[in-house]
């Protein structure tokens, strides 16, 4: 069965995520930025991360504004915001003050809240109700979960752990496949306004723990169609599942990773130079 991830619909990434998991895998990564976090040193806390302009303490700040704001009345600002990335720094620089302790209360505190109501959210029918997130589109409140996965995960791995030069812990299968569910979403809904030339669908095949394949296809309103089938493309594009969210966000360049294409590589190599996901 095909699931397709379109403005009012939203598959799943793999056949190991549902709501379950989604919270399973939450509660693991936050148990990582938690050990991890804490075991900075001060110079560490202050060193440049690989986020532009932000320091390691701004990483970690925005680490736990994101789940403090998502429950508070000031996700209204987050909802109805069309610049996500300005709205990031300037929650940031809200917080550049603060003593390391109270930032870290922060991520503890509103990190585990966030968790027992994606918990809940994720048992009731409130989970397919559409939210809107900035400039990024409609998500189902399940997705949610997913979100913070990713985000967590793509801040430890890819603008902390460079930084200081001490590898971040490694995703289980399940939290891979959490954090591609929601970049595949994001890619469905806020990618096609840099896909608006595709006349043909590209494969995706993500290999390793959590990985899959998915062809992605033009659809309407500056969208893309994503389904977990892989029909006929014009190229398919193989990589790593867990050096996606790096390339895929732009923290690193697709083609310094192992990626092979087969088909037609111009068309490819078009669409990686298109991909941004925010």
């Amino acid at each position: 069965m095909c699931h397709t991830l379109g403005h009012r619909r939203a598959g799943v990434a793999s056949r190991y995520v549902n709501a379950a998991n989604r919270v399973a895998a939450l509660r693991r990564v936050r148990d990582d930025v938690l050990t991890y976090c804490d075991a900075l040193s001060d110079d560490e806390w202050q060193l440049p991360s690989r986020a532009g302009g932000w320091r390691v303490a701004d990483v970690v700040a925005h680490l736990g504004a994101l789940p403090h704001l998502s429950l508070t009345l000031i996700s209204v600002r987050v909802m109805r915001t069309r610049g996500v990335e300005r709205f990031n720094d300037d929650v940031v620089a809200a917080r550049a003050g603060w003593p390391r302790d109270r930032v870290m209360a922060e991520v503890r505190t509103w990190s585990g809240r966030y968790a027992s109501v994606a918990a809940v959210v994720g048992r009731t029918p409130f989970a397919a109700v559409q939210v809107p997130i900035a400039e990024l589109g409609w998500f189902p409140a399940r997705l949610l979960a997913s979100l913070l996965v990713f985000d967590w995960h793509t801040h430890l791995a890819h603008d902390i752990a460079p930084a200081i030069g001490r590898p971040a812990p490694a995703l289980d299968d399940l939290a891979v496949a959490v954090t591609l569910e929601w970049m595949l979403v994001v890619l469905a809904q806020h990618g096609g306004a840099q896909h608006t030339w595709m006349d043909r669908s590209v494969a995706l095949r993500l290999t390793g723990p959590g990985g899959g394949v998915w062809t992605l296809a033009p659809g309407a309103h500056g969208r893309l169609n994503v389904t977990t089938d892989s029909g006929h493309a014009a190229a398919t594009i193989t990589g790593s599942a867990a050096d996606f969210p790096s390339w895929a966000t732009t923290r690193t360049a697709w083609n310094d990773h192992d990626l092979t294409i087969s088909g037609d590589r111009d068309y490819a190599t078009r669409f990686l130079d298109g991909v941004n996901i925010i």
